[in-house]
């Protein structure tokens, strides 16, 4: 399972730059204040459409640590084709590296941004301006999903996090841009803990969970099921649906939603010049302040497992004695991203 391109976090200290391609290679363990994962609402922003997009950090830290805030900058420098790297080394030069290069936004947990009517043309399928006195660049090259991204940055101080939104650029394929419907952010249907003699105990965001010096559980996370046929009337717009053929029987498309689950999408291979029907992958990552997880990163599934809903589990040894805090956060490929956090205290 492959993440998209943006799911990296970019350490930039002094003037020098290096990049860990995915959040998920990094420790679980939280040590000090990071930037967990960015979300951006919505998560995919169509051409000329939709003018702006939120931007939300997971900002982690131990208990008692001062967390430092959130700058937020929008990058507009076209990465050269040439540079291997996700995003232009330019963008991350600094906080403020110009505006030319990228725009500040402010600070805070969450940002709106405005997406820049050019972004197809600097981060997507379409050519871009010839520069003066140079030829006339070519296009992008899709994420595996054929997808394109506006990166934006979060910085805690002189350390960048790399996140990005969606974008929804029309193709020549007049099958794609009809059946194509914008991602949607995943989401959790539940979030538990089972303990060694099947006790299944709920964790809600920002709840707690009391368990004894050393026990293990299982984290078990589920997402909703999503449709493997269109059907009028379900919530869902999918790809052979659209306000003509549902229209009066549920009206899925009037204000289309997706599914919050792994979603089937609609793929253009450019090579084989054919559109095709491909299903998200979906991936789980795990942060604590203490105690352990078996894995950082769990894959899950697209169909419903063992328990009934898609999903995965991981297992989970608590601290020897006092508290930790807990991060899940689930990302599909196609750069949606949900999460929640809760707290252990450990007691004998």
């Amino acid at each position: 399972m492959r993440a998209s391109p943006f799911a990296c976090a970019l350490v930039v200290v002094a003037f020098g730059t290096g990049c860990v391609p995915e959040f998920d290679d990094d420790t679980s363990r939280v040590a000090a204040p990071r930037v967990l994962a960015i979300r951006a609402d919505p998560a995919e922003v169509r051409e000329r459409l939709d003018k702006t997009a939120t931007f939300t950090a997971l900002v982690a830290a131990p208990d008692g640590s001062a967390t430092p805030e959130v700058f937020w900058s929008l990058c507009i420098d076209r990465k050269p084709l040439s540079e291997l790297g996700p995003v232009s080394p330019k963008c991350i030069a600094s906080p403020e590296p110009g505006p030319s290069i990228a725009e500040p936004l402010g600070t805070g947990t969450s940002i709106e941004a405005t997406i820049p009517e050019t972004a197809c043309q600097l981060f997507g399928p379409q050519r871009p301006d010839p520069k003066p006195g140079e030829p006339s660049g070519r296009p992008v090259d899709p994420d595996p999903t054929g997808g394109y991204y506006q990166p934006v940055m979060a910085w805690l101080g002189t350390t960048a996090v790399l996140g990005s939104v969606r974008l929804g650029c029309p193709l020549r394929d007049i099958e794609f841009n009809q059946r194509y419907r914008q991602n949607e952010n995943p989401a959790l249907d539940a979030l538990e803990a089972v303990r060694g003699d099947g006790t299944a105990l709920p964790l809600d965001d920002g709840g707690s969970l009391d368990l004894s010096p050393g026990e293990r559980v299982t984290v078990r996370t589920t997402w909703p099921l999503c449709p493997a046929v269109d059907e009028c009337g379900d919530g869902i717009c999918g790809p052979d649906e659209d306000q003509t053929t549902c229209q009066g029987t549920g009206d899925d498309c009037a204000a289309p939603r997706g599914c919050t689950g792994a979603e089937r999408y609609v793929f253009f291979d450019a090579l084989a010049q054919s559109t095709s029907e491909r299903w998200e992958a979906l991936t789980v990552s795990y942060y604590a302040t203490d105690g352990s997880f078996d894995n950082p990163r769990t894959g899950g599934t697209a169909t419903a497992g063992a328990e009934g809903q898609p999903g995965t589990n991981n297992g989970y040894v608590a601290p020897s004695a006092g508290t930790a805090a807990l991060w899940v956060i689930v990302r599909d490929d196609r750069g949606g991203t949900a999460w929640r956090s809760f707290n252990v205290n450990v007691s004998p």
